[in-house]
């Protein structure tokens, strides 16, 4: 009778997990008849003997222990208990829980082979076995492992064990624990216990389809495994686990970091424990033009944003690149599906600035618009010494460095004013003042060093621009949100023009 197994498998390389493993590998079909009862049985019609895996398996140790004059009512149980430990299998699991052995070897043994590579097998590993009843082949081993995780990381072992039940009158032993010990034995991993519950590691076996160059390194797999505390075995870390593995606490509340395998995603840590972050908790911006979308009828709004891509000339006189002015016309151009109102727009004295705000009104298609220069808007804003902060920005790793580091931790405060006076300075006494003037919209164009000041001040330190921390800076326009209710009272939104906030 042809048993089905139903696992996962790759290409031909060998199987692989997917789903919430983080497994960028795909995860197929195939079946495979548990031919290893068909060769047992086959075996046993030729010669009237019964026979189980383990026995055919240490036929040619036993020939060779009795060639060594070891006694030959002990040559059989030796035999056979070497090639149980072959898969990680002691002398107490073999004689108390024979069934479930057998089963989970007999698995193994076939994999993903046909039954005649099957019953090549158990001839090379029984030759193998041989001489010092050792089985000394780490690729097979690894072969197998990686069969084993396969089924491990889908949970397919349902499939062995409802395909084996004919086998067992129904009543299949709990064999799914000698398979997940076995491929920790064949990857080199140290015994999971209470000393490791909870460690994270990776392959580092060349031979595996789960290789890994190291930890975070994640060209060739994403695999990563967790000595669980629950029972003590080694199992496939789902993403949250192997991506915030050794984080510890964050540094501050809400502080949010990428995956440390899936580096894709994002984790935040709230409430004293790191928790898989929403798209807009993990970029910390929202798409400008869905806050322009919830603005109520009697607030205002005033963005405040940096300017779009610009070239590589960084003075005054520095253009926007073709790109950027795409980018500035397509913002306007999402804006005008939400309304056809007039917007004000202000801009910094820079061309760059300038361009911004001209492609996003032509983008909109607002035929009376003008472009008013606005002195506070200035990327020097918060600079107090203009000698000492690029003296700083020259010795100290850069202007994003600096200005990020300035932002988020107040260092250089003979460079640079007091973050919180500053920022209600520009937001009271320059656009609160003047609020009155401006329209329902306005839109600001600045620059970097201006905009990341006041989102680390404005998110109360929770925007993700921290350069000189985590190398993220702020894109291309994005910004900051401010909206005034009606009742005069201010909220602050982190928001972006583009598909990101940061860059």
């Amino acid at each position: 009778m042809a048993v089905v197994f139903a696992v996962g498998c790759s290409d031909g390389n060998g199987f692989m997990p997917g789903g919430e493993n983080g497994s960028h590998e795909t995860v197929e079909k195939i079946d495979a008849p548990l031919f290893v009862y068909e060769i047992l049985a086959e075996r046993a019609a030729e010669d009237s003997t019964s026979v189980d895996i383990l026995d055919m398996l240490s036929e040619p140790r036993v020939e060779q222990l009795l060639m060594n004059h070891v006694p030959e009512e002990l040559v059989h149980v030796q035999a056979k208990r070497e090639a149980a430990a072959a898969f990680g299998i002691d002398s107490v699991q073999l004689a108390s829980d024979s069934g479930a052995v057998m089963l989970a070897v007999s698995a193994m043994v076939q994999n993903r082979a046909s039954k005649e590579e099957t019953q090549n097998f158990i001839r090379n590993l029984g030759e193998d076995l041989k001489g010092d009843g050792v089985w000394n082949d780490p690729n097979w081993k690894i072969r197998i492992a990686d069969w084993v995780v396969g089924l491990d990381s889908s949970w397919k072992y349902n499939d062995v064990r409802n395909n084996a039940a004919p086998f067992y009158g129904g009543n299949v032993p709990y064999f799914e624990r000698y398979m997940r010990e076995f491929f920790p034995i064949a990857y080199g991993f140290e015994p999971c216990g209470a000393s490791n519950a909870g460690k994270v590691t990776y392959v580092n076996q060349g031979q595996s389809v789960y290789f890994a160059n190291n930890y975070e390194h994640a060209d060739h797999s994403k695999v990563r495994f967790i000595c669980d505390a629950n029972g003590f075995q080694w199992r496939v870390a789902n993403a949250i686990e192997k991506d915030t593995a050794e984080f510890g606490a964050g540094e501050y509340d809400r502080e949010v970091r990428e995956g440390r395998v899936n580096h894709d995603n994002y984790y935040i840590f709230d409430g004293g424990k790191w928790r898989v972050a929403t798209p807009q908790e993990a970029d910390g911006f929202t798409d400008l033009v869905q806050v322009y979308a919830n603005l109520k009828s009697d607030e205002k709004v005033v963005f405040i944003i940096r300017h779009s891509e610009r070239t590589n000339d960084t003075g005054p006189g520095g253009h926007l690149t073709d790109n950027g002015k795409k980018y500035a016309r397509d913002l306007g151009a999402r804006l005008a599906k939400v309304g056809t109102e007039d917007f004000y727009f202000g801009y910094s004295g820079y061309t760059r600035t300038y361009e911004t705000c001209e492609g996003i009104a032509q983008g909109k298609g607002q035929a009376n618009y003008s472009i008013e220069q606005l002195s506070y808007m200035n990327g020097d804003w918060y600079v107090k010494d203009a000698d000492k902060a690029d003296a700083y920005v020259n010795s100290d790793g850069g202007g994003w460095v600096v200005y990020s580091k300035y932002g988020f931790t107040g260092a250089y405060p003979d460079a640079f004013y007091d973050l919180e006076t500053r920022s209600e300075q520009l937001l009271k006494d320059q656009i609160l003042a003047n609020i009155g003037s401006m329209k329902r919209v306005n839109v600001m164009c600045t620059h970097d060093y201006l905009v990341v000041p006041l989102l680390a001040y404005t998110s109360d330190g929770h925007a993700n621009v921290r350069y000189y921390e985590k190398y993220h800076w702020v894109n291309y326009m994005a910004g900051v949100a401010m909206i005034i209710s009606a009742d005069g009272s201010v909220r602050y939104i982190p928001v972006k023009g583009l598909e990101t906030g940061i860059m």
